[in-house]
């Protein structure tokens, strides 16, 4: 997941010089914008290093709990912000160091408090998790705060960024929460299970959730700021998925741990707001 993460923030940073210099996407016809996109080399590069952050993202969802694995999230803005610095030759300043320290000391807590990961034992078991109806409540809270922060972001248009942001998080925490299922009916009855029901379903609504979730990271990189919409993406990554974690799959996390994702959300807040100072 660290991995995963790293590799999805950096892909971001890269999409978001392209599109940057684009039309509004509002403005011309979805063919367009996706033709200007395809012909960009460093959008299609920073869109297959998302891609294979995704992939292995989906991975670990099938290693470890999925309260455990995305407060990791986090952890991709330390990587920017070294990133910045040593090849870019920004300086961080004192919240920047701040910041990382507090992601990493999140992350170690991560390993030191939450407890091991649960384990299905059948595959009735793992999709009658998906049934409960506070499960489905869970999901179409997930859906509603995307189509709010859409609703708003068409109207505020000084938010929009950051709105759009939270609903991509909102989108890609809901298409995780299906991939948390899928890939442990893979891990339950491997390949021959694919072409079953439940995780040829999960599998559909994994991708449609996540194919929509980059739409609207695409459009909150146009419409806001980096130092907004980077952060506030990768925060509510951390924070989001906690719900659906302790809801839907009956996940444990002591009191204690709620700290990690305490830590991490500060650390993301004080690197995804730093100001970026090229050295002379």
């Amino acid at each position: 997941m660290l991995v995963a993460t790293s590799m999805l923030s950096v892909g971001a940073v890269l999409q978001k010089a392209v599109v940057d210099g684009l039309p509004p996407f509002e403005q011309v016809s979805l063919g367009q914008s996706l033709k200007a996109l395809l012909r960009a080399p460093r959008w299609v590069i920073g869109w297959g290093i998302g891609f294979v952050g995704v992939v292995l993202n989906t991975v670990a969802l099938g290693l470890a709990d999925l309260g455990l694995v995305q407060p990791l999230n986090g952890f991709g803005l330390v990587v920017v912000a070294l990133f910045s610095r040593f090849y870019l030759g920004e300086r961080l300043d004192p919240r920047a160091v701040l910041g990382m320290a507090l992601v990493i000391a999140g992350v170690v807590l991560v390993g030191v408090l939450l407890p091991e990961s649960r384990a299905f034992a059948s595959a009735p078991d793992l999709t009658a998790c998906y049934l409960e109806p506070l499960s489905a409540a869970v999901l179409v809270a997930l859906v509603g705060t995307t189509a709010l922060a859409w609703f708003v972001s068409r109207s505020q248009t000084r938010a929009a960024g950051i709105l759009l942001a939270l609903a991509a998080a909102a989108t890609s925490v809901t298409g995780l929460t299906f991939a948390k299922g899928f890939t442990g009916l893979m891990t339950l009855e491997g390949l021959r299970g694919l072409w079953a029901p439940a995780p040829a379903l999960l599998l559909v609504l994994l991708i449609g959730f996540s194919s929509t979730a980059m739409v609207f990271q695409q459009l909150s990189l146009q419409k806001g700021r980096a130092v907004e919409v980077i952060p506030t993406f990768a925060a509510a990554s951390v924070v989001l998925p906690l719900l659906p974690g302790w809801v839907v799959f009956r996940e444990q996390i002591p009191g204690l741990a709620l700290l990690t994702p305490l830590l991490i959300s500060a650390g993301v807040i004080l690197l995804g707001g730093r100001r970026p100072e090229v050295q002379a």
